[in-house]
């Protein structure tokens, strides 16, 4: 990666590694240089700027280049980096456990939309447990509980929540299966990113999703309605009068989930838009 003769600065480095996954086809190869080359060298974005020219040694330049390889065998940056920056929140990630992408915090903030200080909140497929931390953090009145089936994912949920002091009740289980009973019927929100796609979908996906999301994550079966159509039918007896399910999709599944929604008895069934202006997430309300 670092060929000179000398001690490379930070800038220097920066822009090296840049290269480097520039030739590895990675999509922002200057973006990731920084996180990367800040990562290894512990600074800030600030600190990135103040010590550009700052010279490092050669065993930080080996420690990096191992983090380098490691991007350039398309390894998520997030993994690499150990955590994620979620609404503000650091969210602690690792293998085998689906990593939460920027466009879910908007999830969050539907979610918001709909929750009194003292509601209820259920997030089903609930992963690294980043939207129901989100939700306990910002809300912390409210009660929430977290479903995920995989066992693993539910015990990162767990760490996020002890980690942020996040009261947030983690279960583990099927969809709404481990929800308290007597929460039926009294549940103000039910929130979700749910897997969406088809097996010959999720193969379209790049190395980065393929290699190192789970495939229970993302596929759904094969329609990529199963799993929210199974939550539609939920909302129907688990959410109280009145109570919302706000849910992110493929946008290519919004508009038909709007009908599946309205033809399941939901009312105000709304499409929504992400920050790009696709259709990406569709909320319902429980007459």
């Amino acid at each position: 990666m670092w060929s000179g003769a000398s001690s490379p600065t930070v800038a220097e480095l920066v822009r090296a590694v840049a290269t480097r996954l520039d030739d590895a086809d990675i999509d922002s190869p200057r973006a990731d240089a920084r996180w990367l080359v800040g990562h290894a060298l512990g600074l800030s974005a600030a600190g990135m700027v103040r010590d550009a020219t700052r010279r490092v040694d050669a065993d930080a330049v080996a420690e990096l280049a191992a983090l380098v390889d490691r991007r350039a065998a398309r390894e998520p940056l997030q993994l690499i980096l150990g955590d994620v920056a979620f609404r503000g929140h650091r969210i602690t990630v690792r293998p085998g456990v689906f990593i939460p992408r920027p466009e879910t915090e908007l999830l969050v903030e539907h979610a918001l939309g709909h929750l009194h200080d003292d509601g209820v909140v259920v997030e089903p497929c609930a992963g690294t447990g980043a939207v129901a931390c989100a939700i306990a953090v910002e809300r912390p009145a409210v009660t929430t509980v977290a479903v995920e089936i995989e066992p693993a994912a539910a015990d990162l949920a767990r760490h996020n929540a002890a980690s942020l002091g996040a009261s947030v009740d983690v279960r583990t289980g099927h969809l709404m299966e481990p929800v308290p009973g007597a929460l039926r019927g009294a549940v103000d929100v039910i929130v979700a990113n749910p897997p969406y796609l088809t097996a010959a979908e999720w193969t379209t996906l790049p190395p980065e999703v393929v290699d190192w999301d789970p495939r229970v994550a993302l596929v759904a079966g094969p329609t990529g309605h199963e799993v929210s159509d199974a939550l539609i039918a939920a909302a129907t007896s688990w959410l109280g009068p009145g109570g919302w399910l706000v849910l992110e999709l493929d946008e290519h599944r919004v508009d038909e989930t709007v009908g599946r929604s309205r033809d399941a008895g939901l009312v105000d069934v709304t499409a929504l838009r992400d920050l790009t202006g696709r259709p990406r997430f569709v909320e319902a309300r429980r007459r």
